[in-house]
């Protein structure tokens, strides 16, 4: 039951913060690392906050998985040509 849970919680956080790292990303175009800068933060904040060593693993690594891979997206689509992002 808690694996489920735990499986569920971790593809949330992931997407969201995609989600999230994405548009952040697109706002900023200048700085094209903005959400992966947001994600270390906010992960290290998880990390600092919680108690469990369980519960900070679960909480941070999709955070931060989730930032850099928006920040991977965002630069693959300027390379490419894309003008809405470059």
């Amino acid at each position: 039951m808690y694996i489920a849970m735990f499986v569920v919680v971790f593809l949330l956080l992931l997407i969201a913060s995609f989600g999230f790292g994405f548009i952040l990303n697109m706002l900023t175009r200048k700085f094209p690392w903005t959400s992966s800068v947001v994600a270390i933060v906010i992960g290290g904040y998880f990390l600092i906050a919680f108690e469990t060593y369980t519960t900070k693993l679960i909480l941070s690594l999709p955070v931060i998985a989730g930032g850099i891979i928006a920040t991977m997206t965002i630069r693959t689509l300027q390379r490419r040509g894309f003008k809405m992002f470059g």
